[in-house]
């Protein structure tokens, strides 16, 4: 085989060479030059700020996902002008403004005001910007107890560690009855904690309104409440008038709050809750631009079925009776609460993708569907508020507050919520985060909706080892929760077609 031979070329011919090279792609290198600069001018803006901040996905017009305080900033060598921040800060206000009014209006278009993704416009118009958003911690436990503060403080440090150092939402601390601002102390103690001098947010300490929390509805028969009581005394919270106003209010009458106003999305943090791995990236921005509603980290099936009796059928009617407010069977998350158990030859499918398969086929046989039980846990729980407020959701409330489920057959938000978003919203528009590690601390205080093994295994640890790595996770990935049998997160995997981690079923 004949070897290639490297041609020499005279020294005479090189200039005269390079010089008609030139000629010929003058534009193109023109071209290259002016890219070249552009990128080394932005390479060296993102070197300023790259020592300071984590590892973040990128994202579009609010070019700073960090709070200012975290970020480094440039240096000035006195050639340039001072910057006048309040008149870039109006500006950049006014721009916003003009942005989001167009994306609303065009929004509006194509989704009227009075269906679940009209009332959704303005939270998705905001894609780009900073969420209105903040975390919620209620100050009782599930019976009325008075949850101590120090679990109230361990958990407000451990967020602030681990997700809102670095992103700063405001924290609003919810109490039922206003009892623990009485001697100021604990609102003392959390102000130090959250220093505003130190921090950019608000920190609002508010109390539900009577006749939202407190009050049952005409329509409740009392004495039907207290046989209830007594006939489930032998299950969590069964015996608890306080666990049933308070999953009634959070259902429905909390995101109507006034202290919630002027906040699109809410994070519910149960005193006792315990990040395990570092969430570097914005939970609520992730959600916001992706058209996101709801986001979960666990989910499970409710033992008990006393306690979701008739919420499974009070589905069904609300959708036969307003099949126009609902998501398209084939575009909802209903496969997530409903199963067919008279699916032909389900009893030899060899996995839960072809169970699933069968069951599909069941349904569009016109099948009669059977609850499953499952649910997403409210213990870790973010929520799009104009979701909760849109009239299909609030017309679903309703007909759960005409039957009195939540007081005769103590409903749980878990299970109320669960059923309203699996109804209401597109699968594609929930999400499980399998990279947020956590676990409450304390199975009493958990508003979990059951009394067995699995509320002593609410913990989530994610087993995909580079997640473990990334997000700095401290936890126990033998014991995660999401694979578990009574689980119901492979089945949400299933329904959404989402890849499974390597080995997840050896958890």
């Amino acid at each position: 085989m004949a070897r290639s031979r490297r041609q020499k070329t005279p020294a005479g011919m090189l200039p005269r060479q390079l010089m008609h090279i030139v000629r010929r792609n003058v534009r193109f290198i023109g071209v290259t030059l002016v890219l070249l600069v552009v990128l080394t001018h932005l390479s060296f803006r993102s070197g300023r700020t790259a020592t300071n901040s984590p590892e973040l996905p990128v994202f579009s017009l609010d070019s700073s996902p960090l709070p200012d305080r975290l970020q480094q900033p440039a240096a000035h060598n006195g050639t340039l002008p001072p910057v006048n921040n309040t008149e870039i800060t109006i500006q950049r206000t006014r721009a916003q403004e003009k942005i989001l009014a167009e994306r609303i209006k065009s929004g509006y278009k194509k989704y009227p005001k009075e269906t679940v993704q009209g009332a959704m416009v303005p939270s998705f118009a905001n894609e780009g910007f900073r969420p209105r958003a903040c975390l919620l911690m209620f100050l009782s436990s599930p019976t009325g107890d008075r949850v101590e503060p120090q679990l109230i403080y361990d958990t407000v440090l451990n967020v602030q560690r681990r997700f809102n150092d670095w992103f700063e939402y405001d924290w609003v601390f919810l109490s039922a009855d206003g009892y623990e601002y009485k001697h100021g102390s604990l609102m003392a103690t959390l102000n130090d904690l959250l220093p505003s001098e130190q921090y950019n947010f608000n920190v609002e300490f508010a109390v539900a309104s009577e006749e939202h929390f407190w009050h049952i509805p005409d329509s409740v028969d009392v004495n039907k409440i207290s046989d209830s009581q007594i006939r489930l005394t032998q299950m969590e919270f069964g015996d608890s008038k306080f666990f049933r106003l308070m999953s009634r209010y959070f259902t429905g009458h909390l995101a109507r709050e006034k202290f919630l106003e002027d906040y699109d999305w809410i994070w519910r943090i149960e005193p006792g809750l315990e990040l395990l791995c570092d969430v570097k990236y914005d939970l609520f921005r992730w959600m916001q631009d992706r058209n996101q509603a709801v986001g979960f980290s666990l989910s499970h099936k409710e033992p008990k079925k006393e306690l979701v009796d008739g919420l499974f059928d009070l589905s069904k009617k609300f959708a036969a009776a307003q099949s126009q407010k609902i998501i398209d069977y084939s575009n909802n998350m209903y496969e997530f609460i409903a199963e067919y158990p008279d699916a032909k030859d389900l009893d030899k499918a060899k996995n839960a993708e072809e169970r699933l398969k069968k069951e599909r086929e069941a349904a569009k046989g016109g099948a009669d569907p059977k609850p499953n039980n499952c649910q997403m846990d409210a213990g870790f729980l973010i929520t799009n508020l104009n979701f909760m407020r849109s009239l299909p959701y609030w017309a679903l409330f309703q007909d759960m507050e005409k039957s009195g489920g939540f007081f005769y057959h103590r409903w749980s938000a878990s299970a109320a919520q669960t059923m309203a978003a699996s109804l209401l919203l597109r699968r594609n528009q929930i999400f499980f985060f399998d990279n947020v590690g956590f676990r409450l601390g304390s199975s009493e205080l958990s508003s979990s909706s059951e009394i067995s093994s699995i509320s002593r295994n609410f913990y989530n640890c994610p087993i995909d080892d580079e997640t473990f790595r990334e997000f700095n996770c401290e936890c126990d990935q033998g014991r995660d929760f999401t694979f578990m049998k009574d689980s119901c997160t492979s089945r949400f995997y299933d329904i959404t077609n989402r890849k499974k981690p390597d080995d997840w079923d050896k958890h």
